[in-house]
């Protein structure tokens, strides 16, 4: 994968196994992270959920790539914090696209959580329910329970608390979420409401609804 890269220019740095991966995004910041789920000590260190957790790369953005046999494996990794994935066998060409488009993306959105964060004080504190969220603070409770959001996770619940009930489109939330990012697709809705729902739901207490064909909603306090 790194001589790929590399012939589009990109610099690479790659590890052997998971726990080099671990010791070696301690240390540097990076532009994109590329997890092969076939290297040696990846999927017991679950370095997506590890990566979301940890300062100098938690927003980082990570593009999987998996065996043809492990689609479920790769999905499961979506749903923990990557951004995208590939499956073997596939080009250099499609690689660095993908890794291109992937870079852009987080670029992008921090660009727009940045100008959103910039206007957060002036946004009201709401509740609905159990769930409370605190705009100037960036908390959020779930009963007497503190959340750690994203900026993207806050946004989408701030979205749907302020309006209960109310079932917004894939396409609405995109706008909402991401802006003008025209290289972000329906499916970060997905993944970004899959994300959220892992945040703030129990198997007895579900949240966020989806209403088929139509998109996602705030169900009755």
């Amino acid at each position: 994968m790194a001589a790929g890269l590399g012939l589009d220019r990109y610099a690479c740095e790659a590890v052997a196994d998971g726990m080099a991966a671990l010791q070696q995004v301690a240390a540097k910041a990076f532009d994109l992270v590329l997890v092969d789920l076939g290297a040696p000590h990846v999927a017991r260190l679950q370095i997506c959920r590890t990566l979301r957790h940890h300062t100098l790369n938690r927003h980082v953005p990570i593009v999987i790539i998996a065996p043809d046999t492990a689609l479920a494996a790769a999905l499961t990794e979506i749903e923990h914090g990557a951004d995208d994935f590939l499956m073997k066998p596939f080009g250099h060409h499609e690689l660095a696209a993908r890794a291109r488009a992937a870079i852009h993306r987080s670029r992008a959105s921090q660009s727009h959580g940045s100008h959103a964060a910039a206007h957060a004080t002036a946004a009201p504190p709401i509740a609905h329910g159990e769930i409370r969220l605190d705009p100037a603070r960036r908390h959020v409770f779930v009963g007497d329970r503190r959340v750690p959001l994203t900026e993207q996770e806050f946004h989408l619940l701030y979205v749907l608390a302020g309006h209960p009930g109310v079932v917004f489109s894939r396409e609405g939330l995109l706008a909402r979420i991401w802006g003008k990012n025209h290289f972000v697709t329906v499916r970060s809705v997905d993944t970004l409401i899959s994300r959220l729902r892992r945040r703030i739901e129990s198997d007895d207490r579900r949240y966020v609804l989806t209403v088929r064909g139509v998109g996602y909603k705030l169900g009755d306090a």
